[in-house]
């Protein structure tokens, strides 16, 4: 896999939302290379982020409104 294909499923991978095959190369991938480890650390981490404030209920309703909007527009098939 290269960083392309891995920084392409990464939400997928974040999310696991992928299948085992994809997640062990995607993982393989992340622990081989330095650039693409940092983007999965960065987006591990605002997702992370924007889980607990939403939680905490620290984020606007309206902006915690269009996260989980996206979020769901993003798992539909064909998005």
């Amino acid at each position: 896999m290269n960083c392309q294909e891995a920084l392409e499923q990464l939400y997928a991978y974040l999310d696991e939302d992928c299948t085992a095959e994809v997640k062990a190369r995607i993982r393989d991938h992340i622990e081989e290379c330095g650039d693409c480890f940092g983007h999965y650390e960065f987006e591990r981490t605002f997702l992370l982020f924007v889980e607990a404030q939403c939680k905490a209920k620290a984020a606007p309703a309206n902006l915690r409104k269009r996260i989980f909007e996206q979020i769901l527009l993003e798992r539909e098939p064909g998005v």
